[in-house]
């Protein structure tokens, strides 16, 4: 693609998160209204409910009594190079988390972007697509 020499390039969306103050009740209201698969969480917490499109793509429910602002929903974009894409970022003053791994060996860093939103830039999952 023209003019991409020297950026990074966001491949997908890997998840959204939503913010909710009843977990159980949310999580039924996405697998019996609008058909997403629960499935197994990939991180050590209990208030989080990981859910599954058919496309792979995953919805992440975050049980929060301040329900629906915090923590803010945000949005994850796949890359192909994550120590690359978060170089790019130091080299345009942007602030980064450090780089983690999760238990399925998907890498992931945070940003914000001009106006205090939360990026999640993240390695392809190595959780199989279940649904």
């Amino acid at each position: 693609m023209a003019g991409m020499t020297g950026t990074i390039r966001l491949r997908r969306v890997n998840h959204l998160t939503y913010c909710v103050k009843d977990k159980e009740r949310a999580t039924r209201f996405w697998v019996d209204v609008l058909g997403v698969e629960e499935i197994p969480s990939q991180v050590d917490s209990d208030h989080i409910v990981w859910l599954q499109l058919p496309s792979g793509t995953m919805v992440h429910l975050i049980e929060n009594e301040d329900a629906p602002s915090e923590p803010s929903h945000h949005g994850a974009f796949e890359v192909e190079d994550i120590d690359e894409a978060q170089k790019h970022m130091h080299a345009h003053n942007v602030e980064t988390t450090d780089i983690t791994t999760r238990h399925d060996g998907q890498r992931v860093f945070f940003i914000e972007d001009t106006e205090g939103n939360r990026i999640e830039i993240c390695t392809k999952s190595g959780f199989p697509i279940l649904v």
